[in-house]
């Protein structure tokens, strides 16, 4: 279904109450019988964990597949874990110096699993209609990490820059490819991860990432499709780089202080973050849950372009009533608003 996204954005900054678009598909397994291998290898069983994570939680402002981020990587070649109570993982590298990186194929965007993201993408488009609908991808420099090793893609980074730029206009011409499938099925917006560049200086972040990420948002953004560039590194420093890949919204993880990021960005973008998967909403009781998002929003009250979420895509450890206590913080600060 088709929505006009840069409205939309208005509507979320000119609310009178906080709006929500936490990353939180895999502990909603809980409440189906199925298991992470299952959901991230068929469309309609994905599809249907994203309509219990809404029925569930129904005041999300948008639907958003799974953040499953080896499926790029194994595309491309890599082997991949699978269970049914962890997210995947690559198991190996397939770039190891500037041979293999000239050798490297840009897979058919036909092959591997993006389809099964794809087709969610298109169902959730389809039959959720009353919110926007997401598609996750990794973004390039993180995938280039996974397909060199993340110790062998920094070092490149400062010795071998050419070998890590050849690697990097594959993976972006994939992720512009990927980018364009999910609009075409009908999605509304995309959600690029690019956690690895959070270990970048300020320049290094425009050589290997920005510059790349801009490309692929040049090529699929416009009034009817919103991406947001999440990076949950030490990123007060790489705002500036972050916001000039034209983004049109910024997500960011509880390794910043949510007021040195948001600070920094125009109030025209969304920026979005940043509960603490693991010492908050894995690990804390309901009144540290409350007590921490609660903190978060009254820091963020002068900022209207603000949108809770978590601080990255969440695990499947994490229990529905943790979650619940997330969301019930949110509700009891919309009130006393």
């Amino acid at each position: 279904m088709k929505i006009n996204m840069d409205k939309w954005a208005r509507d979320i900054i000119e609310a009178d109450e906080v709006k929500n678009l936490p990353i939180l598909f895999f502990p909603c397994l809980a409440l189906s019988n199925k298991g992470v291998t299952e959901v991230v290898n068929d469309a309609q069983a994905h599809f249907e964990i994203m309509e219990k994570v809404l029925s569930t939680f129904p005041k999300m402002i948008g639907a958003m597949t799974g953040m499953d981020l080896t499926s790029e990587a194994e595309t491309f070649g890599c082997n991949v874990s699978f269970s049914d109570t962890e997210a995947p993982h690559a198991t190996n590298e397939v770039v190891f110096d500037r041979a293999s990186a000239e050798s490297l194929k840009v897979p058919s965007l036909q092959a591997g699993r993006g389809p099964v993201f794809v087709k969610a993408a298109q169902l959730a488009s389809q039959n959720i209609t009353d919110r926007p609908t997401f598609g996750g991808m990794l973004g390039p420099y993180s995938l280039a990490a996974v397909l060199m090793g993340i110790e062998r893609t920094l070092k490149a980074s400062i010795k071998d820059k050419q070998t890590v730029h050849i690697v990097l206009e594959k993976c972006t011409e994939y992720g512009i490819a990927y980018a364009k499938a999910f609009k075409e099925a009908g999605a509304n917006g995309i959600l690029i991860a690019e956690p690895t560049a959070g270990l970048l200086s300020p320049k290094q972040c425009d050589e290997f990432s920005s510059k790349y990420v801009k490309e692929m948002v040049d090529a699929v953004q416009d009034e009817e499709f919103f991406v947001v560039l999440h990076n949950c590194g030490q990123t007060v420093k790489l705002v500036n780089s972050m916001v000039s890949t034209g983004a049109k919204g910024y997500h960011f993880g509880n390794a910043v202080d949510m007021v040195d990021v948001i600070s920094q960005i125009s109030e025209d973008y969304l920026v979005f973050g940043n509960i603490d998967p693991s010492r908050v909403l894995n690990e804390g009781t309901a009144e540290l849950i409350k007590g921490t998002t609660k903190s978060l929003l009254e820091k963020m009250k002068p900022y209207r372009h603000f949108v809770l979420s978590t601080g990255c895509d969440l695990p499947p450890e994490i229990s529905i009533a943790n979650l619940e206590s997330y969301f019930e913080a949110l509700d009891e600060f919309n009130k006393d608003k």
